[in-house]
């Protein structure tokens, strides 16, 4: 299976694709020349580690993605209140999630959350950083980016306890690290709180597909089935889980309802691409 198709079947309802929209209602004048002040005085630091940070992209930004988004950090650096700190920090994140940078859209995500830590702005920089762990190619990077994520995750869980999602995101930035069973642990205490809360549970089917357990991926996605008759990724992962225990005229059943049904193209190349797999 190719790293696209993978990432695609991994994909599920936990991992929600933010637009980097700061709140612009509520900011307080008091703040404005402290936060301009606290910018410009760590700016050199900060430039430094988020330039090593983005020469180590496997797919280096085009030079009109550099030229925006140098633009962009002048525009930032120069912000003398926190209004218009928070307008350059939202063009520069999207810029970067534009040219599917997450880890650097987290970074400056962060540099925010740490200055103003409100759960809206540490929810967002947690949930880039899981997201920028999610599509890592390197496996240490990713774990290094799950390992910040889940500090958000863990700041967001003090201010709000019962949050399920970021409970359920937070436990698969523990599936790549000597103690995985924290994830799965934290999936279960999710479900027991919320039998039908369909990302822990696609999680759960994830975690099964990724120890072999395609039944028990089978029983997984087929609840959520049940539970979302129209959930494609997870009508994907049980097509997969399906061909694994060589029933493949149910997968290609399940797959071609995929293929016929979504509007998403990326979920009927995947579809494609697992019918033709089955083909060898």
């Amino acid at each position: 299976m190719n790293k696209t198709l993978a990432i695609i079947l991994c994909v599920g309802l936990g991992l929600v694709a933010l637009i980097f929209q700061l709140p612009k209602g509520n900011v307080s004048n008091k703040t404005e020349n402290s936060v301009a002040g606290g910018a410009n005085r760590d700016a050199a630091a900060k430039e430094t580690a988020q330039t090593e940070t983005e020469n180590s992209h496997a797919t280096p930004l085009t030079p009109e993605q550099q030229k925006q988004i140098a633009a962009l950090k002048v525009i930032l650096q120069q912000a003398k209140t926190e209004a218009q700190e928070v307008s350059a920090l939202e063009k520069l994140a999207t810029a970067f999630i534009g040219a599917d940078k997450y880890d650097s859209a987290a970074f400056y995500a962060a540099e925010y959350a740490n200055k103003h830590a409100t759960l809206t702005h540490i929810l967002r920089a947690g949930q880039l950083y899981f997201e920028a762990q999610t599509y890592a190619i390197n496996a240490k990077k990713g774990q290094i980016l799950g390992e910040k994520a889940r500090n958000y995750f863990e700041k967001a869980l003090s201010q709000d306890p019962n949050n399920l999602m970021v409970k359920t995101n937070m436990a698969m930035t523990y599936v790549d690290t000597p103690t995985p069973m924290k994830g799965i642990s934290l999936l279960r205490e999710v479900i027991e709180q919320e039998p039908t809360f369909v990302p822990a549970i696609f999680n759960l089917g994830i975690l099964a597909i990724k120890s072999n357990q395609f039944g028990k991926g089978q029983e997984r996605f087929t609840q959520i089935l049940k539970l979302e008759p129209n959930n494609y990724k997870a009508a994907l992962n049980l097509g997969f889980c399906l061909a694994q225990l060589d029933k493949k005229e149910e997968a290609k059943k399940i797959l071609k309802r995929v293929l016929n049904e979504s509007k998403d193209a990326e979920e009927k190349k995947a579809a494609n691409e697992l019918l033709a797999e089955m083909q060898h």
